[in-house]
């Protein structure tokens, strides 16, 4: 009644309005900052020369053309629910893929024996893994299985492996869609995979805290790494050594002969991409905090750090000289790095895109041993419910809020 009287809504109000929740000064410094960097990006002479993309910058590739040893292009995966295809020179878009429903979270292409790029794969928000053309833009294929995200897909040989928010990486044949194999070890969500120099082992980063190092023939796990306190959030494997980037704060480089940890890197905030320069002297990181920091691994001091990302440093790529980075603030951009900012260490003028050796060309896989894993598969525990982290529900927080176009 006495709503009618004062003609009061009395009912619940929400808001998505990020102006009408409570923000500390913290927050309010980092959206002046944010909006300063990105009037700065509209410049001219905007660090890194930024190439502006419709929405949020999740992951890319870097394809060279073979004739003149470039890059030319790179497949970007969006938060707009596609794969965009971008000329790196003219900044323009040259071809997108359409037909997921959720955001793209990983990108991965396929070479033929002359170097050409003919088939994608992208995997999804979706729980769905894509294979397209790669130069029509035809739909292929579509790889279901998962029952949550998928976070990361990798091609080794005629083997599509994904890595998903469910706990689990599947092996899949790239010709049939057909799934061979299932990896159970983790109870929270993988968040990468990369292989061993070899290509016969298989690495994954996981929101439990652990890496593990898997037989990819069989789908045993050799090895637990631990030494991370919290999300693992991207690995890198070089020379021999594995490197991996946590929401502890810090990224690791582990001794792949004992499995232990032999150096670390601080960061004043989650630690969320990496990439290593050629040799192995320095280390490239991306951050929750926008920065891009360049590591001397022998001494584990940053020895150069790159503003202009208005976001979080979502993935990095590292091309002779040159760094490449994307960023949840919309854009990819370039950094050349001269010798005097590596403390006088010039690093690999080599301009091919440094592709891991299972993604160049569609080779066959290792042949696997006779063994089966069917009793080693039964005798495991079963996998701890997943849930999601403090780290995992932000990070679904910031890819869910506005794309910066």
């Amino acid at each position: 009644m006495l709503s009618q009287e004062l003609d009061v809504d009395l009912a619940p109000n929400f808001s998505s309005d990020p102006g009408n929740f409570f923000q500390s000064d913290r927050d309010l410094e980092l959206e002046r900052t944010r909006n300063l960097k990105k009037q700065e990006s509209t410049a001219k002479d905007a660090p890194g020369n930024p190439i502006s993309l419709p929405s949020k910058v999740l992951a890319f590739t870097l394809v060279a053309n073979t004739a003149n040893e470039q890059h030319q292009y790179a497949y970007i995966a969006e938060s707009a629910h596609v794969v965009r295809k971008v000329d790196l020179k003219s900044g323009k878009s040259m071809m997108v893929f359409r037909g997921h429903s959720g955001p793209v979270t990983s990108v991965a292409v396929v070479y033929d024996q002359d170097g050409k790029d003919v088939a994608i794969f992208s995997g999804s928000w979706d729980k769905t893994v894509r294979k397209w053309d790669a130069q029509t833009g035809a739909l292929l294929a579509t790889f279901t299985g998962h029952t949550d995200f998928i976070k990361r897909v990798l091609i080794n040989g005629r083997t599509l492996y994904s890595a998903s928010s469910d706990g689990t990486i599947r092996a899949w044949d790239t010709e049939t869609a057909v799934c061979a194999r299932v990896f159970k070890e983790h109870t929270r969500a993988v968040e990468d995979i990369v292989f061993s120099d070899d290509g016969i082992h298989l690495y994954s980063a996981s929101s439990d805290t652990t890496i593990k190092k898997w037989d990819s023939r069989t789908g045993d796990v050799v090895a637990t790494l631990e030494g991370h306190l919290t999300s693992v959030y991207a690995l890198c494997v070089t020379e021999g050594s594995l490197w991996s980037a946590s929401a502890d704060k810090t990224a690791k480089r582990w001794d792949l002969d004992t499995n232990e940890v032999d150096s670390s890197f601080d960061h004043p905030d989650f630690v969320r991409s990496l990439a290593v320069f050629p040799g192995g002297a320095h280390l490239v990181t991306g951050s929750r905090d926008e920065n891009v920091r360049v590591f001397d691994v022998a001494s584990e001091k940053c020895v150069h750090s790159l503003g202009g990302h208005y976001g979080e440093v979502s993935d990095i790529k590292i091309c002779g000289a040159t760094i490449w980075t994307a960023s949840l603030d919309g854009t990819i951009r370039q950094w050349p790095i001269a010798a005097t900012d590596l403390n006088g260490s010039k690093p690999s003028a080599d301009s091919q895109p440094q592709q891991p050796a299972q993604q160049q060309k569609a080779a066959p896989p290792p042949s696997a041993p006779t063994t089966t894993t069917s009793s080693s598969s039964s005798s495991r525990k079963k996998k701890a419910a997943v849930t999601m982290t403090e780290e995992e529900e932000r990070e679904l927080a910031e890819l869910m809020g506005e794309d910066s176009d």
